[in-house]
């Protein structure tokens, strides 16, 4: 798919030299409309395969659930003798495990908690058992898909299991899982996926987003399977791509404008040091009038005013677009983007008009 979208950067390259200049609204040409069809479609193709794992990773648990093995006597005993608790959070310990009993964070094993303190009951145990039984398939879905960050499923009871290994003086931080994010923003509604708004992750792995799926057994809600994928990782490339031409810069926006990842190197430098001092993901590629109207408590543009204002036009325009990808001029460049399926996110590519002249 690279090699697609190299050959239709040459192609538009080619085809933006042309004596007489641009509209002012124009109309994509198709190399132009395919390129960034293009782009937007290995963004969505590698989403979709987060999405899907996610799907897998709950189907995989309702079936290790209706198999009801449950835990033999010498493995709860020696869940029970290895496990250690911090303000309501357990942590059970695998002290046989490949990891051994204090395993560095990130470390390649499952790790099972319990938000409920020390009240274990037979239903925690089924809980535990089936998810400790899915740590293969959890530790395959990780490695299958390389962009992605952290693989977890939770209960409505408050048992959670997560793939690589997460530290206790961390999980703490998820007390209660079934309030956080990347539960609720499951569809519990339709029984289908629903993605979080791109988030800095706490623990250094810069900006993410998390798909969540319900697992159900009928009617009865068994977990919420999650997926998180680091958004630089994932669409380095694909900005990478976009940018080829001379002065052209691609970024990518969620629809209220948050700023997801750039192209630009110094941009992209801004994005993170600002999330990261701030604490959480502040930055907007969007012009101040956009900002004010959100009314945030935290929030600022980016120091890229052309990138701001084609962000503030895409998400202005995109309410009543009939037509995607969508073109329009703004000063000295030609502005694409397209609406990825799976998030509506927007990606965005700024061309300069002199080239066509």
């Amino acid at each position: 798919m690279r090699a697609v979208t190299v050959f239709l950067l040459a192609l538009v390259a080619i085809s933006l030299v042309r004596p007489a200049p641009l509209p002012a609204e124009p109309a994509p040409s198709p190399l132009a409309a395919a390129l960034i069809a293009t782009a937007a479609g290995r963004l969505d193709d590698a989403l979709a395969d987060l999405e899907h794992s996610a799907k897998g990773l709950g189907t995989a648990y309702r079936d290790l659930l209706r198999a009801r093995t449950p835990f033999s006597p010498e493995e709860r005993s020696r869940m029970l003798q290895s496990y250690a608790a911090k303000d309501g959070t357990v942590a059970f310990r695998d002290l046989q495990g490949p990891c051994g009993p204090e395993p560095a964070a990130k470390a390649p094993c499952q790790s099972l908690f319990f938000y409920d303190g020390e009240n274990f009951t037979d239903a925690v145990f089924s809980e535990l058992a089936a998810l400790s039984r899915l740590a293969p398939a959890m530790t395959a879905a990780a490695e299958a898909l390389p962009a992605s960050s952290w693989v977890y499923l939770t209960t409505p009871g408050q048992s959670f299991a997560i793939y690589p290994h997460l530290p206790l003086a961390e999980a703490v931080n998820n007390y209660k899982p079934t309030e956080k994010g990347y539960y609720t923003v499951a569809d519990f509604a339709a029984k289908a996926c629903g993605w979080e708004s791109p988030y800095l992750d706490l623990v250094g792995d810069g900006m993410m987003v998390t798909v969540s799926c319900p697992v159900y057994d009928g009617e009865t809600l068994l977990a919420v399977a999650s997926r998180d994928v680091t958004l630089g990782q994932l669409s380095r490339q694909v900005l990478t791509d976009l940018a080829a031409i001379p002065g052209a810069r691609a970024f990518l926006i969620n629809r209220r404008g948050k700023a997801i990842a750039a192209s630009d190197p110094e941009l992209a430098a801004f994005l993170d040091a600002e999330n990261a001092r701030a604490g959480d993901a502040v930055v907007y590629f969007r012009a101040d009038r956009g900002l004010a109207a959100m009314g945030l408590e935290k929030g600022q543009d980016s120091p890229d005013e052309a990138v701001n204002a084609a962000g503030e036009a895409v998400i202005e325009r995109a309410g009543t677009a009939t037509r995607w990808p969508m073109a329009f001029a703004q000063g000295k460049d030609l502005v694409l983007a397209a609406r990825l399926r799976t998030t509506g996110w927007y990606l965005v590519l700024l061309l300069p008009q002199k080239a066509a002249r």
